[in-house]
């Protein structure tokens, strides 16, 4: 009848130890879901923000000099002598080197240049230097419209629409990866050249390579036509990012983007599996973005809740055995 009651008495206590594990087990994963779920947004929303002021203060500079050395000459320049004086605008050009050429020491540029647009002022070419070294040198003048140069987009967009950055691109003479940011220069309303600067795209780059969120999110930096401007993988520089993925997943989060605001963390689900889109708007038209897959957030719960059932089990097995040598101990005392 002991035997009985005591095994009884075993089975309940266990089945209700079993039972609150089990609640207390639930509540701990839906708890840590919500603060994980809550944690990791902030951690993503802080390493999306870090890493756009970072672009931020790179870009910035360039395009403060840039309008620094447009400011040079839109104040200082006879529009007349650019147009028809070219003795005129050779003093005036060696007047205003010092000027310029401390400008861009001052903002610590690795360059800084005037383009005149030959067909609006013929007797005016260009001012351009470049930093080798410790040193800045002056480039030789050219007139753009008797180049390539012109076709280039650095020139299209910024006489078209005021301001351009272009993509990143090699530049044989830094033997380096740059891009360059250009602002038309306008004197009474007339569009006369660009003024602009360069900066290694290395120095954002190699600080994006070193981004990665949970075991495979990377950071993506795409440009206002959303082409792919860096890339953890080297073969999607220079796609466009609504169209380099067989599926049109890519397009809605395009669409996403741009009706949204500058910073935001969205959720979509994709063949039953939910991925997280992150992205956040910098001031010249860019946007960094990183598309985790969700389940990677609850890695490290997921391994937790793992432990916390093994050693539940153990708990069990151990409450057996010694429920085992207490029900041994007690026959021996009753001499059965």
């Amino acid at each position: 009848m002991m035997d009985y009651l005591s095994k009884k008495t075993y089975i309940t206590l266990l089945t209700i130890g079993m039972i609150c594990n089990m609640v207390i087990i639930l509540l701990f994963y839906f708890q840590s879901i919500a603060v994980i779920d809550k944690t990791s947004h902030e951690n993503l929303k802080s390493i999306l923000k870090s890493n756009a002021m970072m672009i931020e203060n790179n870009t910035k500079n360039t395009e403060l000099l840039s309008h620094q050395l447009s400011n040079i000459l839109t104040s200082t320049i006879s529009l007349e002598d650019a147009k028809n004086n070219e003795d005129a605008m050779n003093i005036y050009e060696n007047e205003i080197t010092p000027l310029f050429l401390n400008t861009i020491k001052t903002f610590e540029a690795k360059s800084g240049w005037v383009i005149f647009d030959n067909d609006v002022v013929p007797s005016s070419k260009t001012i351009s230097f470049i930093k080798n070294g410790s040193e800045y040198s002056r480039q030789p003048e050219y007139k753009i419209r008797e180049t390539e140069f012109y076709k280039d987009t650095w020139w299209i967009n910024a006489i078209e629409n005021g301001t351009a950055w272009s993509s990143p691109y090699y530049w044989e003479l830094w033997d380096a990866t740059i891009i360059s940011y250009s602002e038309q220069i306008k004197i009474d309303d007339i569009v006369i050249g660009v003024g602009g600067s360069d900066l290694f795209f290395e120095d954002i780059s190699n600080k994006l390579k070193s981004v990665k969120i949970y075991d495979t999110g990377y950071v993506t930096l795409i440009n206002a036509k959303f082409d792919i401007i860096f890339d953890h993988d080297f073969n999607n520089i220079g796609k466009n990012f609504k169209t380099y993925s067989n599926n049109d997943q890519y397009e809605k989060y395009a669409t996403e983007i741009e009706a949204g605001n500058d910073f935001d963390i969205l959720e979509f689900k994709d063949h039953q599996e939910t991925t997280i889109l992150g992205y956040q708007k910098l001031s010249n038209g860019w946007t960094l973005l990183t598309i985790p897959k969700k389940h990677e957030m609850y890695d490290d719960l997921n391994k937790l809740n793992l432990i916390l059932i093994i050693v539940i089990l153990i708990m069990i097995v151990l409450a057996q055995v010694y429920y085992r040598i207490l029900c041994k101990n007690y026959s021996k005392k009753e001499g059965i």
